[in-house]
């Protein structure tokens, strides 16, 4: 009798495939499962064995059940796609997670498989890892983003039986370049600042100064926002830019939407920025808001020229916003009113920020004057 013929395989690819059920989905349907072979078809079947003898001692023994084949490259797209698009804002989506998944992540770990990744090989990344533009250390700030990420990227393989464990623990950054010294005005040159804008009708300038507001909060205010009568501006919109596209959204946390107490100056000022725009600062149409590069363009230029006939040295808005909380706290106003209104989520950012050991303000809030000599 001779030897049976060989079957042929089955499968588009040339290879033999077997099919089984590995269970059912959480409304009864069966969850099917492919084991390929370019051997044999039995070589084929006697891996689906395997693979239900491993889930059947998996659910005996209460161990994690654990798909080895799940690269990382491909999972950090699922997770980003799955747990994060759509979930926080576009803006978030684009520059916090998917920037730094695509620019640095998937670049350092590739395909290299989700459960063969150790702490050692995280560790290693931190240790290496630089400014792709440049070459320099990367700042803390980036650093605990790209440790968040990995964090929750490795949190859900765990949870979808990728993994067994996490290994993004226990880790140490390397040596960074020290912060460098927030730069902000002082009182007097606040008021340099604030007298020669008025006077060249830089209204926005003066805004930005007086109630410490984000530049996308600026440009997301509008004229409704404002109560005349009370004194109070109302921040609950944020204009952000991605790659050619404007985004109006709620502003940065919950903490963010806030009323900010201003003066019958300040309000002076803000009255003369009154045009037939919907916003305070107009945009091209009287119903959008000016861009964010836009308006980093015009702010460059007149900071320029403040600079060039004050010689007070050029500001971000974000420096504007600092001197702000700086100035209050030199007032003596306490840490938890300046972080209400500057909208911060966490006390301790603020506390960080404005409890420092700048030697002018310390010196006014001890009561201390300079001897003369």
């Amino acid at each position: 009798m001779g030897r049976p013929k060989k079957e042929k395989p089955n499968h588009a690819s040339g290879m033999y495939e077997v099919k089984i059920t590995i269970g059912h989905t959480f409304d009864g349907k069966p969850i099917r499962k492919s084991f390929y072979s370019s051997v044999s078809k039995s070589t084929a079947k006697a891996k689906a064995e395997q693979f239900k003898i491993d889930q059947a001692v998996s659910m005996q023994t209460d161990t994690p059940f654990v798909s080895k084949k799940e690269c990382f490259d491909t999972w950090a797209i699922k997770w980003l796609e799955t747990y994060k698009l759509n979930k926080v804002k576009e803006h978030t989506y684009l520059f916090t997670y998917k920037k730094n998944i695509e620019k640095y992540l998937m670049p350092y770990f590739k395909k290299a498989k989700l459960s063969d990744i150790k702490q050692i090989d995280i560790q290693n990344y931190f240790n290496e890892v630089k400014n792709a533009d440049n070459g320099e250390p990367l700042s803390l700030s980036v650093l605990n983003k790209h440790k968040m990420i990995l964090k929750s990227i490795f949190e859900a393989a765990i949870d979808n039986d990728i993994c067994y464990k996490n290994p993004v623990k226990n880790i140490n950054f390397p040596r960074i370049a020290p912060k460098e010294e927030k730069v902000f005005y002082n009182s007097e040159q606040a008021k340099l600042f604030r007298s020669y804008s008025i006077a060249n009708q830089y209204y926005d300038m003066v805004i930005l100064l007086d109630t410490g507001i984000r530049r996308s909060e600026l440009l997301g205010l509008k004229w409704s926002d404002i109560d005349f009568q009370n004194l109070t501006i109302h921040v609950h919109r944020a204009v952000t830019q991605t790659t050619g596209k404007v985004i109006i959204d709620k502003p940065k946390s919950e903490t963010s939407d806030r009323f900010i107490p201003v003066s019958d100056d300040t309000m002076s000022v803000l009255f003369k920025l009154k045009t037939e725009s919907e916003y305070i600062i107009a945009g091209k149409t009287i119903n959008e808001p000016l861009s964010p590069h836009c308006y980093a363009d015009r702010f460059a230029r007149i900071m320029k020229r403040i600079s060039r006939d004050t010689g007070l040295q050029t500001l971000t808005p974000h420096e504007l916003r600092h001197t702000f909380g700086t100035l209050l706290r030199e007032k003596n106003v306490d840490i938890y009113t300046i972080q209400k209104v500057m909208g911060h989520s966490d006390i301790s950012v603020t506390s960080s920020t404005y409890v420092h050991n700048d030697i002018e303000v310390l010196r006014k809030q001890l009561k201390l004057d300079k001897e003369e000599t």
